[in-house]
């Protein structure tokens, strides 16, 4: 790994998440471990520099090029968009620009979580839970980096120590075994609710215990599937997803009414988000780094519109993927319906009248800055909520869970089917096996999490061994395949390496 790679906690008035009560808890700069902590308010500020550099991997679309090989999103082959249309169609290089923004981002924040983590217990002016709750933090972003990483990339190093010093690679199941340590850890450290500007219009800004127990499940039920086939994790993954079912209301967890209503710049803060990276375009920004940017997203605004409307063409909807979407609310809130050209409201096309001829996604786009009367965008920089883990997916989580470990049951039918019932959707057919049930509930997580969402469909390709079998059913509107991915040797499962790292 490249040795040169450093983290300084951000400089005075950058504040992570969207709180503005945040702009005075100074995130530090150019820190020493040695040094620096030793108070409730050093450790905070280690807490804060965590979260607003892990902002920075998801406040663009560049690290999901690495997810476009899946059937649910696509992008063009022009301009700057080949490190995107290189995944799509199975050429990707170690040279590769996108994914080098996830790579850089996820090791920046395990460094400042390994040097939280090494040092934390040096904080003897600040009490012994405010110590064990900083520390729960540190692992938990630990713990999502590399699980990121390694469904990315597969081996990759894993240092857990400040120091990012050049290490050879650990293997997936090394990978996994320290995250769900990291996660055990964090479920035991974290508190169930944060006070004061770490919780706002009562939800949780910071990870929660919660939120450790969720993606502990998440973790457990993609090492049941490739590479490690750990199939005995399916009953740790049902059983830790219903405890945060069971447990919801501690958390303050549950299913919004409306699907549409996660897209509304109104809901920027909501009960469906287990964990969230949040964003304030408005709060001042340093730049003295060049990269202390993550006080906004360019996700709203511009990436996922048409260049009709003003849009950068970033990425859009495969058709076919477009067409077997159950129509629904929950189609009518994931897809654009109507295009205005050039913004003007009289010009009105579907789709098939775009430059691209594809579907593009809403998500995203109701942002502060977009005028629905025209479709016009007045600011390239938003504040979109992006989604870690949303309630959905814990219950979807569980009835897959469920279903492969101790059979379908009424409480497998009754998770999957609350998702379903929001989508505009009749229950699940009953009286599956549970192969059946498994596919029906990965498809049923494809159309919930459909276009640009952390719990991407392409990782349930991976897992699920599918990838070559999506791919060969990919149509003549897309852009054709270069490479082609295999599921029995997993050629393309993983990213290649990249070049600078």
């Amino acid at each position: 790994m490249k040795k040169n790679i450093i983290f300084a906690l951000l400089s005075t008035s950058i504040v992570f998440a969207s709180c503005s009560d945040f702009l005075t808890e100074d995130p530090k700069g150019s820190i020493t471990p040695v040094t620096f902590y030793n108070s409730a308010e050093d450790l905070n500020s280690a807490m804060v520099g965590i979260a607003l550099t892990y902002n920075l991997a998801w406040n663009q679309t560049g690290g999901m090029a690495i997810t476009f090989g899946s059937d649910d999103i696509t992008t063009h082959a022009g301009g700057n968009k080949k490190g995107f249309s290189d995944f799509d169609t199975f050429q990707a290089t170690s040279s590769n620009d996108r994914m080098a923004i996830w790579w850089t981002y996820f090791y920046k924040t395990i460094k400042s979580s390994n040097s939280l983590i090494s040092n934390y217990s040096k904080a003897t002016k600040a009490s012994e839970e405010q110590r064990n709750n900083a520390a729960g933090v540190a692992y938990f972003y630990r713990a999502l980096n590399y699980f990121f990483l390694t469904r990315a990339w597969g081996d990759v190093p894993m240092p857990l120590e400040f120091s990012l010093e050049e290490k050879e690679n650990s293997t997936p199941a090394e990978v996994y075994a320290q995250v769900i340590e990291d996660l055990k850890k964090a479920e035991s450290m974290l508190p169930d609710r944060w006070t004061g500007p770490r919780r706002q219009e009562n939800v949780d800004i910071m990870p929660t215990k919660g939120s450790a127990k969720a993606l502990l499940a998440n973790v457990y039920l993609t090492s049941a599937g490739w590479p490690l086939k750990i199939t005995a994790n399916y009953a740790l993954a049902a059983q830790k997803a219903k405890e945060v079912i069971d447990q919801k209301a501690t958390w303050g967890y549950d299913l919004l009414p409306s699907f549409a209503d996660l897209w509304d710049k109104d809901h920027q803060f909501n009960k469906e988000a287990v964990f969230g990276v949040y964003f304030n375009k408005n709060t001042p920004t340093i730049w003295t780094y060049g990269d202390n940017w993550g006080n906004g997203s360019q996700l709203g605004p511009p990436n996922f519109a048409p260049g009709e409307e003003g849009g950068w063409d970033e990425a859009f909807g495969e058709i076919d993927f477009y067409n077997r979407f159950p129509a629904g609310p929950r189609k009518d809130a994931t897809y654009q319906k109507e295009y205005f050209l050039g913004n003007d409201p009289n010009k009105v096309v579907d789709y098939k009248g775009l430059t691209h001829k594809h579907p593009y996604f809403m998500k995203y786009r109701d942002d502060a800055s977009y005028d629905p009367a025209t479709h016009k965008m007045n600011d390239w920089w938003g504040n979109a909520t992006v989604y870690m883990i949303r309630y959905s997916e814990v219950l979807l989580t569980y009835a897959e869970a469920k279903a492969m470990s101790s059979g379908v049951d009424a409480s497998a039918y009754d998770a999957v089917n609350q998702v379903r019932k929001r989508a505009g959707l009749p229950n699940l057919t009953s009286g599956l096996s549970a192969g059946q049930f498994q596919a029906a509930v990965i498809e049923e997580r494809g159309w919930e999490f459909a276009g640009f969402e952390p719990a991407a469909r392409w990782y349930d390709l991976i897992r699920t061994e599918t990838v070559e079998k999506v791919a060969k059913a990919r149509k003549s509107e897309e852009l054709p395949l270069v490479g082609q991915p295999s599921d029995a040797s997993h050629t393309f499962y993983w990213a290649p390496l990249p070049i600078n790292r």
